[in-house]
């Protein structure tokens, strides 16, 4: 299922976002072709749930969050990242219709133009959105008053985290031996 072959607003987000927010998410959405929307840098990766612009966020996203645990080398860190996308896209394409169907409005709203101008400082695509700038928004949203803020960053971030760790190719990078190595230990 392609993130951006449906458009939908449900009674619960016009209540959740009032009538100005639902309007704003309908725009959001308003503006995507089904089929071959095809992003600026099109990786192919082969994702079922994500479709090549909802890769791109979270390509550049787990860029932005994990840069001190990625390789050097610039091949090597595409692979690592890529990985890391296949594994959010599982694990997305795991989730209820209706977990999905949140998620696909808050990545079609992270994807506007407009947005990622006010919230990261770039409108024009990820790879020119400065990694501190994400960081600092981040972390704004972590510590906000606003809980939806704070639950968007903690999806954000657990996504992130899963499609990490849950990566045998990642472990290396972070001098982690894998799980046999915890099996020959005695615990308390």
């Amino acid at each position: 299922m392609a993130i951006l072959d449906q458009k939908f607003i449900s009674r619960r987000t016009v209540v959740k976002t009032s009538l100005f927010g639902a309007a704003f998410l309908y725009l959001s959405t308003s503006g995507c072709k089904t089929g071959g929307t095809v992003s600026l840098s099109n990786r192919g990766l082969g994702c079922s749930f994500l479709d090549p612009k909802a890769e791109d966020y979270f390509f550049y996203l787990c860029e932005s969050l994990l840069f001190t645990f990625l390789p050097k080398d610039q091949k090597e860190k595409e692979k690592v990242l890529g990985e890391v996308v296949l594994g959010i896209d599982s694990y997305l394409s795991a989730l209820p219709s209706h977990t999905q169907a949140e998620i696909t409005e808050a990545i079609q709203f992270l994807n506007l133009g407009i947005v990622r101008w006010y919230v990261f400082g770039s409108s024009s695509n990820w790879e020119d959105t400065n990694r501190e700038n994400v960081i600092k928004s981040l972390n704004q949203w972590k510590m906000s008053s606003i809980s939806l803020l704070r639950s968007i960053f903690f999806l954000l971030q657990s996504m992130v985290t899963i499609g990490f760790f849950e990566n045998s190719y990642s472990w290396k990078h972070v001098g982690y031996p894998g799980p046999k190595h915890a099996l020959g230990l005695r615990h308390g």
